[in-house]
């Protein structure tokens, strides 16, 4: 059993912000700030770049650095150069990785670059993740591409130490998201996420 010896609850969180949906990801980030700090307009130049804003919450210093590098048209290089800026914008390391997907949106593809792009930032990035679901999985009868797309969420889903749903209208999301994060850094007894590819680069300093 590990004996962590860093100090909670953390003052200073950095929160990497990862998905394809870039009004998605713009609403959890807010929610996350508790204020309309990611808009729409940001949506062409967030394509290729990441956006880091900073706010008070909760007596807390919350970085968020809000990136699109799910987006199927990026390219090797463009994903690489994407994660090299996300992590230098997160420095020393993000405490966490908040993925954010929705089960409508998300297919056996997307599951192989998400894989791809946490292992950009470290070997243990998937332990430092938490998905976060924006829409409401479907019951019922559904159709062959839509039991594909469920298939591959839940396979993420046994992957990630963390999943719960998105809810803007509860005033303590923040707070859950906040607890899970503290949770991660226990268990893993690290005080951020190292992400030791790119320290030879300078790019977590």
């Amino acid at each position: 059993m590990c004996l962590c010896l860093y100090s909670f609850p953390v003052s200073d969180l950095r929160i990497v912000l990862l998905g394809k949906n870039g009004s998605e990801n713009n609403r959890v980030g807010n929610t996350i700030l508790d204020t309309a700090a990611f808009h729409s307009e940001d949506a062409s130049y967030s394509q290729q770049h990441s956006v880091r804003i900073s706010g008070e919450v909760e007596e807390r210093h919350i970085t968020v650095i809000n990136t699109q590098l799910l987006q199927p048209n990026l390219s090797h290089n463009q994903i690489i150069q994407g994660v090299k800026e996300c992590v230098s914008l997160s420095a020393p390391g993000p405490h966490v990785i908040v993925l954010v997907l929705q089960y409508n949106d998300f297919s056996e593809n997307d599951l192989q670059r998400v894989k791809y792009v946490l292992n950009l930032f470290s070997e243990k990035a998937m332990k430092h993740t938490i998905v976060v679901t924006t829409d409401e999985e479907t019951d019922g009868l559904m159709s062959l591409p839509y039991m594909i797309t469920n298939n591959a969420i839940h396979d993420l889903l046994k992957e990630c130490r963390e999943h719960f749903e998105f809810d803007e209208t509860n005033p303590g999301w923040h707070s859950e998201l906040f607890r899970r994060t503290e949770k991660i850094l226990k268990e893993e007894c690290e005080e951020f996420l190292i992400c030791d590819m790119y320290e030879d680069a300078d790019c977590c300093k």
